[in-house]
């Protein structure tokens, strides 16, 4: 086994964009320098295809030019895929009446499936022959950590256990028997080369044969594991058609399996975790912090409604004093890096309670500069809170660091917000 220096595993893939400032443009007789043009026109087409991509802003303002590329082949990739498999619609036959009432429909297809995504406990994942992500919902990051854009058309094996690696690979074939002389790579899984199939050679893609039911651990950022996340993959292996692949030979290859399956964690979640997930909420905050927004789950946690928490000056009124400093560094890393990582400290809500979140801030760019903050957070029980609080590094300067008893209990500082 290799030692584990040598073992890929994924990792977020972000980049603090470059500040980016308008140059202007050079005076008539003076000569350009015709690789600052070709830069400066390709830099303009990423930033085009960019703001096409299916992605918040946040998403796209953090990703670098590969990134952008890689995610647009897999866009086209997926649009190939839906454009044959979905070719007979109302739309495509009936007409501009009929196309109407499917964008209709298409709407309220899309808020279903986002609906059925967050009842699901786990996340969609589709995996090609060649090991490669076709697909994996957003519900991703709530189970593993990593974004949706981080894992779409990258290996599979660098979210997989290096132990697991192979048992994957075989359930990737359809036949349960991968070419033994392929081998598997513990340090970077097994290789990409895959080997296609013609259909006379695979059974039917409705056979039992090709159902898929079998767990193994897959890489998790969230502070909650251990590093890797057991997880149970049910599914089956269809054919990914619309991908127009092409043999050595330039010949047309036929449409080739992948693996669908739900990916679900090994060990049910609690009903407090259900309920904890189904409150996470945002909030705006200017670059001092200062709140400027706050989403409807949030005012509902809190109890503030959205003007009186944007009308109290800085936000660190809302936070626990003995919290204070630890918040203070990740809003310091945050301005540096352009993400603060998992942070828990208390925030003080309505009627004088102190609420244990978890949060994660990250900046916002508009025009290369950052422009605000966006902070997703997560409700924590007190007992998960206290047990956050005991982890916490004890090298801040003041006793009260530590959060114990003095400053926990007592009313809030500042006198609480009143209804009008």
């Amino acid at each position: 086994m290799s030692s584990g220096a040598n073992i890929t595993y994924a990792s977020r893939k972000r980049r603090k964009p470059v500040q980016k400032t308008v140059k202007p443009i050079p005076a008539e007789g003076i000569k350009s320098n015709p690789s600052k043009r070709h830069r400066g026109r390709l830099n303009t087409e990423l930033d085009r295809l960019a703001s096409l991509l299916p992605f918040p802003q946040d998403v796209i303002n953090k990703l670098d030019k590969l990134s952008v590329l890689r995610l647009s082949v897999s866009y086209l990739r997926a649009k190939s895929f839906f454009d044959v498999a979905l070719k007979s619609t109302p739309a495509d036959r009936n007409g501009g009446q009929d196309q109407c009432r499917a964008q209709i429909r298409d709407w309220q297809d899309l808020q279903e499936g986002e609906f059925l995504l967050q009842a699901l406990n786990g996340f969609v994942l589709v995996v090609t022959a060649d090991a490669l992500v076709f697909y994996a919902s957003s519900t991703i990051q709530d189970y593993l950590g990593f974004q949706q854009s981080d894992v779409i058309h990258q290996s599979v094996y660098e979210l997989i256990h290096t132990e697991d690696r192979a048992e994957f690979q075989r359930q990737l074939h359809w036949a349960l028997n991968p070419d033994s002389a392929q081998g598997v790579d513990e340090a970077h899984g097994p290789p990409q080369a895959a080997v296609y199939y013609t259909p006379d050679q695979l059974p039917p893609e409705n056979a039992s044969f090709m159902e898929r039911c079998f767990r193994c651990r897959l890489r998790c950022l969230l502070d909650n594991s251990s590093g890797f996340l057991a997880m149970n993959f049910q599914g089956r292996l269809k054919y990914l058609h619309g991908q127009n692949k092409k043999g050595k030979d330039g010949a047309l290859l036929p449409p080739q399996l992948a693996l669908f399956a739900i990916a679900t964690p090994l060990q049910p979640p609690s009903i407090l975790e259900i309920r904890t997930k189904n409150f996470i909420f945002r909030t705006k905050h200017k670059l001092d912090f200062t709140p400027i927004g706050c989403d409807a789950k949030g005012q509902l946690i809190l109890g503030y409604t959205e003007v009186e928490l944007c009308t109290r000056g800085s936000g660190y009124q809302f936070i626990h004093a003995a919290d204070m400093l630890h918040c203070a560094e990740s809003h310091i890393r945050m301005i540096k890096t352009g993400e603060s990582g998992m942070t828990v400290f208390r925030l003080f809500a309505k009627h004088s309670r102190w609420r244990w979140v978890q949060s994660n801030a990250r900046l916002i760019y508009r025009n290369g500069r950052p422009d605000y903050i966006i902070a997703t957070q997560r409700p924590l029980t007190d007992e998960e809170g206290r047990e956050h609080l005991q982890k916490r590094s004890t090298s801040l300067p003041f006793m009260f660091a530590t959060g114990e008893a003095v400053l926990y209990e007592i009313s809030s500082p500042f006198s609480p917000i009143m209804d009008p």
